[in-house]
């Protein structure tokens, strides 16, 4: 697991050394911070995938790249303090920003896996907007997003319309001269309609875009070859070829200096002439775990998915309904998810999917289906739940890992406490 450290960051004052789990809640009042932590994740794994996919370190290392793409895709400006440190550090690679420089480097090169990074911004439901593709929009998470809408929806044409929970509509794609149309129909055999999405209810603009997405990335590009540019590609595997190379070079001679880089270039034109000549040892390292190395970078391993506010205009059931699908989606393969909220519903669903792990051995089979979270079960260790106050975190989990005692939990006892009091008042005019 990666870790990250964010300090004199915005309304960040300190984050220490903060564990990245599988599903990530962050939790708190209007600008607290919980938006900005979640970016910088975000941003962290971006420049982790940018850097190992590259096998280059200098971008980062030598100017001041880092901040300016930060503070600009993802509207930061201002955010940056004179003590602001990030610290990012996973089994590929360490980031660390301090003294207004960055500094990028290998913890070990050859363990990337190659993932897709989606940032879902709250302000997804601009896709809904007509003609917004024709927008000038400045490089940002929202630009980010709307790119990679272009991309999605035309994958889900009325034959292959996607289901929006268990609500009675779904979703397609139309297209209609030269452009695409966002469509919602209804799937009530008593109520037929077909609509498009910038007439649906709001909630219906918010959470269209998100399942969508969510679809797209944990099936769409797991199935079909994703659309990269023969460029890209070719780059990408001119890169990986070179990093092989190198690993099986080090392996048959371990005992070389690379330090020396005259000795290095020579053994590696010695080593080139053996590859090509269809050395044995050489084809057994090719067919073995380098194969590996080759898979992990070449072909999406897994997601890693950044939602902002997913309960946006849902009524509570849907909330409820939302993060059991989501909790769902990230049980295959290794995805990762990371939410903010302002939504005890949202806590109150990922409970019922803690629990029920908990709990599950206890269960007769027969009973499980009654319960509507059975299918998002999750192992409570996989989950970390945080409550952001006065700049720095706080989880929010008992010793099982369960949600304890919360900032909406006191919250709501000040709203009902307050009604006491009134109530009072009101039996004395009786």
């Amino acid at each position: 697991m990666a870790t990250i450290t964010i300090k004199d960051f915005g309304p960040i004052k300190e984050v220490e050394n903060l564990v990245i789990n599988k599903v990530n809640v962050f939790m708190g009042p209007q600008s607290s911070g919980k938006s900005t932590i979640a970016k910088i994740i975000s941003y962290c794994a971006w420049v982790e995938k940018e850097v190992a996919t590259t096998q280059s370190l200098g971008e980062y290392n030598v100017n001041s790249n880092f901040r300016k793409k930060l503070e600009e895709f993802h509207r930061l400006n201002g955010y940056f303090g004179e003590n602001t440190r990030i610290l990012y550090e996973s089994e590929v690679i360490k980031i660390e920003f301090k003294n207004n420089k960055c500094s990028v480097e290998w913890v070990d090169q050859y363990a990337y896996k190659l993932s897709k990074i989606a940032y879902i911004p709250s302000e997804r439901n601009l896709i809904t907007l007509p003609f917004i593709h024709k927008v000038d929009l400045a490089n940002n998470n929202i630009r980010s997003f709307l790119f990679d809408w272009l991309t999605i929806s035309p994958q889900y044409h009325k034959e292959n319309q996607v289901k929006i929970l268990d609500l009675p509509v779904a979703y397609y794609f139309k297209e209609n001269m030269g452009t695409g149309e966002n469509h919602i129909v209804s799937t009530d055999r008593n109520n037929k309609y077909d609509i498009l999405l910038e007439n649906a209810s709001s909630g219906l603009q918010s959470l269209t875009p998100l399942i969508v997405a969510l679809k797209y990335l944990t099936e769409w590009i797991y199935e079909n070859e994703e659309n990269v540019s023969f460029e890209k590609q070719k780059k990408r595997d001119g890169v990986i070829s070179q990093l092989i190379t190198e690993l099986i070079f080090k392996e048959l001679y371990p005992e070389e200096n690379f330090s020396n880089k005259n000795n290095f270039s020579k053994k590696l034109k010695e080593f080139y002439k053996l590859s090509q000549s269809g050395n044995e040892q050489i084809n057994e390292l090719l067919n073995g775990k380098f194969k590996v190395i080759w898979d992990n970078i070449r072909e999406i391993r897994y997601s890693q998915f950044i939602i902002e506010e997913p309960e946006q205009n849902l009524f509570p059931s849907t909330q409820r309904d939302l993060v059991y699908h989501l909790l769902n989606l990230v049980q295959g393969k290794d995805h990762r998810l990371t939410i903010t909220t302002h939504s005890p519903y949202i806590l109150y669903a990922l409970n019922n999917c803690m629990m029920g792990y908990l709990v599950n051995a206890q269960i007769q089979e027969s009973e499980k289906n009654n319960f509507l979270s059975e299918q998002s079960w999750i192992n409570p260790e996989s989950v970390s739940v945080w409550e952001i106050e006065d700049g720095a975190l706080r989880n929010i989990q008992d010793e099982d890992k369960i949600i304890s005692k919360n900032y909406f939990d006191q919250k709501m006892t000040e709203l009902i406490d307050e009604y006491y009091q009134m109530l009072d008042y009101y039996k004395d005019e009786k």
